[in-house]
């Protein structure tokens, strides 16, 4: 954790952030395959057919979600180097002036 006059970045959790919404992206993204085992499973036509509606309704705003969840992934990590770059600016500007 970096500690400046008033400001605290806590980098762990920024990375296990970033770690979870990845593997978050990955599940939502692996959902695609269940598709074909739960048609099976339903057999009756008119469950198949509103199944089959929701499903698409779920296979584009999951789509939508996994893009979401990503854009937050990047920003995670941009605000997380963003905040380590600064910090390493200011530690050496403050090594420059005590030498």
């Amino acid at each position: 954790m970096s500690k400046g006059s008033d400001l605290e970045v806590d980098y762990d959790l920024l990375a296990r952030s970033a770690k979870q919404l990845g593997q978050i992206r990955r599940e939502f993204n692996g959902l695609e395959d269940w598709k074909q085992d739960i048609k099976s499973l339903l057999g009756e036509s008119g469950i198949q057919s509103a199944m089959g509606d929701f499903v698409d309704n779920w296979d584009k705003n999951r789509k939508r979600l996994v893009r979401e969840i990503e854009e937050v992934g990047k920003m995670v990590r941009t605000t997380s180097d963003a905040f380590k770059g600064l910090d390493d600016d200011l530690a050496n500007a403050t090594k420059g002036r005590k030498a």
